[in-house]
């Protein structure tokens, strides 16, 4: 599959389920951000896991500041 093609499919997810995610599938995920690459190799980002008691408050929060 080439770019165009794969960009054609490409969605943004809008729904989710009302289920939580394993805690071994979360350390997994950080895990793989922690190891891409970025620029000069500085690793200039941070990540906050949402868990359910507070992911209403940062929705919340996100559409307030404009963001979808």
């Amino acid at each position: 599959m080439n770019f165009l093609e794969l960009a054609s499919q490409r969605q943004s997810c809008r729904a989710y389920l009302d289920k939580e995610v394993e805690q071994e599938k979360i350390q997994s995920l950080i895990k793989a951000a922690h190891l891409a690459p970025s620029a000069c190799n500085s690793q200039p980002f941070e990540m906050t896991v949402c868990t359910k008691e507070n992911a209403k408050k940062v929705e919340e929060l996100c559409v307030a500041g404009g963001m979808n």
